[in-house]
């Protein structure tokens, strides 16, 4: 997806997700308008967008929730199985 697209498909404004990508909520590299966005990207923009409207966060609040979301997520994938330390 283009930069346009990501805003069209998201329905969001493009100052709102230029804000998302300064705070790093989605990253980029090079500027935003020439670089390719993916699924990936949009679904970001998209939980972005529930959270912003659930908690009224700002766009900074975001940053915060979702890198400790992300955070959460890395340490469940990481987390080993209970029933593998019943056995030692």
């Amino acid at each position: 997806l283009s930069f346009d697209e990501l805003i069209a498909a998201s329905h969001s404004e493009r100052n709102w997700v230029l804000a998302l990508i300064e705070e790093e909520v989605i990253s980029v590299s090079g500027t935003p308008q020439q670089a390719e966005f993916s699924g990936f990207h949009l679904a970001r923009v998209r939980r972005a967008q529930r959270l912003s409207h659930d908690f009224e966060a700002s766009v900074p609040a975001l940053g915060l929730i979702m890198r400790l979301l992300d955070e959460v997520e890395e340490l469940r994938k990481n987390q080993r199985p209970l029933s593998l330390l019943d056995e030692q």
